[in-house]
């Protein structure tokens, strides 16, 4: 699974989740980690219809309000429904900076 996910990314631009099961997560989980670790410069979004992914998002929100996740993380991940937003998203995006580790 994991030599398949790797050429999968070595592959894409862009990730988008549509709606689907725990592979479909646990793949966006990934490649979202890939994104805020800087090991991919490629938008992960989830396409939400129907609200599918509204419970993940929030779960996301909760990361950056409890101080899991940084605010700049979070806003590279896309949560919407809308073509047009996807679109915008895509030509705007800018990869985020790699995390940096401070050590004693």
């Amino acid at each position: 699974m994991s030599e398949r996910k790797k050429k999968m990314a070595d592959l894409a631009d862009i990730f988008i989740a549509l709606p689907g099961g725990p592979g479909t997560l646990e793949e966006i989980t990934e490649v979202v980690s890939w994104a805020v670790l800087a090991l991919h410069p490629c938008p992960c979004i989830f396409f939400n219809f129907d609200n599918y992914y509204n419970h993940i998002k929030d779960f996301y929100d909760l990361m950056v309000e409890k101080g899991y996740m940084k605010k700049e993380a979070r806003d590279k991940i896309l949560f919407t429904d809308s073509f047009e937003k996807i679109e915008k998203f895509i030509a705007e995006y800018k990869p985020p900076k790699a995390r940096e580790y401070h050590g004693e």
